[in-house]
């Protein structure tokens, strides 16, 4: 697998985002899960995890590889967005594959 730079995983994930369509990342393990692709809905960028984050808005704002990605992960049990570094994204790809934002989640691309 070829690793991407984070500025075209970002245009990846703000075209999938704005068409309400899922994407895949390439993310390494975490507590949760294994590395590996995951297939996710695209919500919003911010500062930081949770309510201290100020959400970001992609191609006003400078977006870094510190930054943050909020999505939810598709197969989960859970009902939560989860937060990924940016900078730590390997790769990501688009699905063409539609969703409806959950629990009236605003999606911010």
């Amino acid at each position: 697998m070829e690793y991407m730079d984070y500025k075209k995983i970002l245009r990846i994930i703000a075209r999938a985002g704005s068409k309400l369509e899922t994407v895949m990342i390439y993310y390494p393990r975490t507590n949760k899960q294994l590395k590996g692709w995951r297939e996710v809905e695209p919500y919003s960028l911010s500062t930081d995890i949770g309510r201290e984050g100020e959400h970001l808005i992609f191609n006003k704002d400078r977006i870094s590889p510190g930054h943050i990605f909020n999505a939810y992960t598709i197969n989960t049990s859970d009902d939560h967005c989860d937060s990924f570094i940016i900078g730590k994204i390997k790769s990501a790809k688009l699905t063409d594959r539609k969703f409806m934002p959950r629990n009236n989640w605003k999606v911010e691309f």
